[in-house]
């Protein structure tokens, strides 16, 4: 028996507009070859998510440094059931026996293949690939891999039985040494900051959590039920075919998850000196609801909805290298840390447009007046931090959105300016009421 690899294995996330396809050169000799299962990721939002850290995915590739390879290369997951989603697919073969796969890709973004251990480097990293039978299988998948997931996730019964563990965590540190600011100062005047520095800055241990959204369908089979003309490497797949869908898939992959994150300057004359955003908290306003969770929760491979989240703890994050802005009067002294306000927060100089975000990725909630505080913590110098609380505007935090807060500190009180949303993109959209 000749053995056929049909991969369509372009893994490059990119922007649904823009989306293309890389096939390797195939051979299709008859019906007894084996044919691999061929995937095609694609990230489904409006715009590339830019990430100064490996928590947040990009828009482009999944990318990562040779030198990490080990630890920012987690891959993709799939899992394939059978036809009715109530058991496992029986692959052909024995190169992958289980239901659970595993992808890899090189630190391009590119070249994925299907893998069950990695090697030193991702050259040295065997394929093993994933074949198809003639009967319909259903796929899902989700990002970024957990081995432990086949050990969690034993059984199906049903499509409601397909969740995975996700959390959010609670606490840890943020580097803000890196300039995401949309305007920076440079040799005596104000420059756009370069695209590739609009970055999302966030815990690097954190997860951005993706899922299949099957826009198109999930079917798949090896192209040759019996009674249909097989399906060759030239056809595009029909993956809501319940008969012979073909054996490529476009994975629609979608956030999960919401990010919230905060930009911090001296709007008040708060000092002459530096001084520092050291942590902010976010929490549930005593006497409400507790809306807002953190720890461990479950992930739906349908729909992404987060369920099972036990824990209402706060979350906090520690912040380093944040210097705030000093908004100054028209005739002094403008500088690196120090801005003249002109025009609007969009097009002129504005704290929304020179100030730093800091954020955290969190579980999609909605929320409603007096239910959730931010306090964010103020130090100059040597002088003891201050805590400036502030109660959020209700409204809600939905997955695929980057929700940033502006805010604006004075002597005795922290000033939400505005809130903007970013659906995990460079460019800010409308604002949201406050």
């Amino acid at each position: 028996m000749k053995t056929t690899t049909m991969w369509v294995i372009a893994i490059a996330l990119v922007a649904v507009t823009g989306c293309s396809e890389t096939e390797t050169e195939v051979i299709d000799s008859g019906g007894d070859d084996q044919v691999a299962l061929g995937i095609s990721p694609n990230l489904k939002v409006e715009a590339g998510t830019r990430s100064a850290t490996k928590s947040v995915v990009s828009g482009d590739l999944i990318t990562y440094t040779n030198a990490n390879y080990t630890t920012e290369a987690p891959g993709l997951g799939v899992l394939i059931t059978n036809k009715a989603a109530n058991g496992w697919y029986t692959p052909d073969g024995m190169d992958y026996t289980g239901h659970h796969v595993w992808y890899m890709g090189d630190d391009k973004g590119a070249n994925w293949i299907s893998i069950q251990t990695k090697g030193a480097t991702f050259a040295d990293t065997n394929e093993s690939p994933y074949y198809l039978t003639k009967d319909i299988g259903r796929v899902y998948a989700y990002y970024p891999y957990d081995a432990t997931v086949i050990n969690t996730l034993v059984n199906v019964n049903a499509e409601a039985d397909l969740k995975i563990p996700v959390t959010v965590l609670a606490a840890g540190e943020i580097d803000a040494q890196r300039n995401n600011a949309k305007k920076y100062w440079n040799a005596g005047t104000w420059a756009s900051t370069a695209r590739g520095d609009l970055a999302s800055i966030c815990l690097p241990a954190e997860k951005d959590y993706l899922y299949f959204a099957a826009d198109g369908g999930r079917y798949v089979n090896n192209g040759r039920a019996d009674g249909f003309p097989p399906v060759t490497p030239e056809d595009e797949p029909n993956n809501l075919d319940t008969d012979n869908p073909g054996y490529k898939i476009n994975l629609d992959m979608k956030h999960a998850m919401a990010m919230v994150s905060f930009r911090v300057y001296d709007g008040g004359r708060l000092s002459d000196n530096d001084v520092n955003f050291t942590k902010f908290t976010l929490k549930n306003h005593p006497g409400g609801t507790t809306p807002f969770k953190t720890g461990n929760g479950k992930m739906s491979l349908t729909d992404g909805t987060i369920t099972e989240t036990v824990t209402t703890a706060e979350l906090s994050r520690t912040i380093i290298n944040y210097v705030l802005m000093r908004q100054v009067e028209a005739g002094e002294v403008e500088g690196q840390y120090a801005f003249i306000q002109t025009g609007s927060a969009t097009t002129g100089t504005h704290g929304k447009t020179v100030s730093k975000s800091v954020g955290a990725i969190v579980y999609p909630v909605a929320f409603g007046e007096d239910e959730i505080d931010l306090e964010i913590t103020l130090k100059e110098g040597n002088n003891a931090p201050v805590l400036y609380p502030v109660t959020l505007a209700g409204t809600q935090w939905d997955p695929n959105n980057n929700y940033i807060y502006t805010l604006s500190a004075g002597r005795n009180k922290l000033t939400v300016m505005d809130v903007s949303v970013e659906p995990w993109a460079d460019n800010e959209q409308d604002e949201i009421p406050l």
